[in-house]
């Protein structure tokens, strides 16, 4: 298959402006590449029979062999294995570095790896066997199990790991913090189909320390937040339950760079370039995706325009036409999943296909009062008949409809199912609708569900749980805020001065100024102009130059903590701040003590405030909210309406 691109303008009459925007909130796992052994020559190490290894280097991350590595085992070298980049995944390495895959060769207790020449900087990561052992760990089981289909049986996570996945504050656009990770808004797009680049020769028993290998390659050497898999299967067919989060959700992966929101990632363990994997692979293959798939509508042999967030062919928000089950080849510059696995992809589409009888697509159009659904479904069984689409919110049924609306070029990918399979349907929300649920069922009471949208305060991308979200409501219920675009919130974006002054401005009841703004870099009529000539005028700011203001620029926590200082009448703190990192002799150093000593500020820990970095929009929410339900802060300046002291 070849990558089909589409632009902007070429996605637009399928996709709302929210959904093709290229901002993005953020990575949902950040690298923190291990350090490593540096690898100039041939070199031995001995390692314990649980553990493995990768490589890392600087340079372009091409398939380009990099090393050989031989392995020792019951007294003989294996033959030596070509090492390349296992590129692709996701996210990167901040510094720049390509990896290996892990290296992992069951019974190894001695690794020969041999540099290929004019490698930049080759270096060597270690890879530790479990600390413990699982129950059932290494052993031939029982191992627990979850049957959530007939025929489909999936081994729990906790057979093969006890490691807790980090926790995670940042997702891309179009996926929100769920658990302690990130779950696709919309649901589930597309499956991608992976091999693990292992060697083929592991015993049933061997596979759990394999599993265990991989995340610690992925979580310590990559610095991902967990396994980057949703699903591994072994080359005996048997599912593992690698990602943590729930196998019924859409929970976002870390396997194909750029389009990880909206995908479900399974890996088969071993390489299958020029080995097949064979038929028990391939039925688990199916059942696995044809489950999962069906769950949300999902049709196996059709394609979908999905969001990509960057990666080999594609920038970040455009719009890429993509099977809905794929290679990782399709997506990205690589081999995975191997030449002979990926030439039996049609045959786990087709029959996937047969375990999705309902099957659709919708695109939600998001504002602060409503949620426009827009979409289409079809009866696989009985292609010509409607079907019936229920909407329901916060679990009371809201409306249910036809899908027989026409959507013009439908006929083009479904030529026996004709166009008559459209629905579109406005759903008023308000400031505490907290999620809606789109159902499409067939005649004969087949279904599949098409949405499950979680909501807070109207945005997509808060969770009640965050620390944040109490501030954000409390926002929303004072209009000081609409969110950075209808349903977003973007909790994790940094601020500017411009922002932050406007923000400000808003929470003191919008005063009108005497006079512009005395910055050469704030000119009239913009968004910001009255409330940074307010400031001024309020000396609650004196610029970051005499004749400027810098409105672009981040805010810090230092000039945030002076601006609410002075916002309240720069009023003397009795104790000294209790954070480390504040001077006794800096411009910021009473605001902060001040803020500590009503409790608006508890620091990032306890004994650091961290003055120069960057402040979000989550953490500014919270800060005004404290700030408006704390009494000692207005025994001065005059409370604005939003204090609810």
């Amino acid at each position: 298959m070849t990558l089909h691109r589409r632009r902007f303008l070429q996605a637009a009459a399928l996709t709302p402006l929210s959904a093709i925007l290229p901002r993005m909130i953020g990575a949902g796992a950040s690298a923190d590449t291990s350090i490593g052994t540096p690898l100039i020559s041939p070199t031995v190490i001995d390692v314990d029979a649980l553990g493995g290894l990768s490589l890392s280097w600087f340079g372009p991350e091409s398939m380009t062999t990099v090393a050989t590595v031989e392995a020792l085992v019951a007294g003989n070298w294996t033959a030596a294995t070509e090492v390349a980049s296992d590129h692709g995944h996701g996210p990167p390495d901040p510094t720049g570095r390509a990896h290996s895959p892990v290296i992992i060769v069951p019974g190894a207790t001695s690794y020969r790896i041999t540099p290929v020449a004019d490698v930049p900087d080759l270096r060597l990561h270690r890879i530790s066997g479990p600390t413990r052992q699982l129950t059932p760990q290494a052993t031939t089981g029982p191992y627990t199990t979850v049957s959530p289909a007939p025929g489909l049986e999936i081994i729990e996570r906790s057979n093969w790991t006890d490691r807790v996945r980090k926790d995670t504050i940042d997702c891309w656009l179009g996926a929100s913090v769920f658990g302690l990770g990130c779950r696709a808004d919309v649901g589930l797009r597309h499956g991608v189909i992976h091999h693990t680049v292992n060697t083929n020769n592991y015993s049933p028993d061997d596979v759990p320390r394999m599993l265990w290998l991989i995340q610690s390659y992925h979580m310590d050497t990559r610095g991902w937040d967990d396994i980057g898999y949703n699903f591994v299967i072994d080359r005996f067919g048997r599912i593992w339950h690698a990602r943590q989060g729930s196998i019924y959700e859409p929970i976002s992966g870390a396997h194909v760079s750029g389009l990880n929101t909206e995908s479900m990632g399974v890996s088969v363990l071993g390489t299958f370039s020029r080995v097949d994997p064979g038929q028990a692979v391939i039925d688990s293959l199916i059942r696995l995706l044809g489950w999962k798939l069906s769950l949300f509508g999902v049709d196996p042999l059709g394609t979908s325009f999905v969001r990509s967030a960057g990666g080999d062919y594609a920038e970040p928000g455009e719009m890429v036409l993509l099977h809905n089950v794929s290679g990782h080849r399709d997506n990205q510059q690589t081999a995975c999943p191997g030449n002979v696995l990926y030439g039996r992809i049609p045959e786990v589409r087709t029959g996937a296909a047969e375990l999705v009888p309902v099957f659709g697509t919708l695109t939600p159009t998001y504002a602060l009062d409503a949620v426009d659904v827009t979409g289409w479904t079809i009866d696989r069984f009985a292609p010509r008949s409607p079907t019936t689409v229920d909407i329901a919110v916060d679990g009371t049924p809201f409306a249910s409809i036809v899908a027989d609306t026409p959507r013009p070029g439908l006929d083009e990918s479904y030529p026996t199912a004709g166009i008559a399979h459209g629905f579109d349907h406005t759903v008023p929300i308000d400031i505490d609708t907290t999620n809606i649920r789109v159902d499409t069922t067939a005649a004969d009471g087949r279904s599949a569900k098409l949405m499950d949208l979680h909501l807070f305060a109207g945005f997509i991308d808060v969770e009640p749980n965050r620390f944040f979200a109490p501030g954000v409501y409390w926002m929303r219920w004072h209009s000081l805020t609409t969110g950075t675009q209808p349903g977003l919130f973007e909790p994790m974006d940094e601020v500017t001065r411009a922002v932050m002054a406007t923000f400000l401005w808003r929470f003191m009841d919008s005063p009108t100024p005497g006079s512009p703004a005395p910055f050469d870099d704030v000119p009239s009529g913009v968004f910001y102009s009255e409330a940074v000539a307010w400031l001024a005028e309020s000396g609650i700011t004196t610029g970051t130059s005499a004749t400027e203001f810098s409105p672009d620029s981040w805010v810090t926590r230092a000039q945030m903590a002076t601006f609410l200082w002075r916002l309240c009448g720069r009023i003397e703190p009795s104790s000294p701040s209790p954070f480390a990192d504040v001077p006794a002799d800096s411009f910021y150093t009473k605001a902060v003590a001040w803020l500590a000593e009503i409790g608006v500020t508890t620091g990032i820990t306890p004994d650091t405030f961290s003055p120069d970095g960057p402040v979000t929009r989550g953490e500014l929410a919270t800060f005004l909210h404290r700030l408006a339900t704390t009494a000692a802060a207005w025994t001065i300046t005059a409370a604005p309406t939003a204090v609810s002291v």
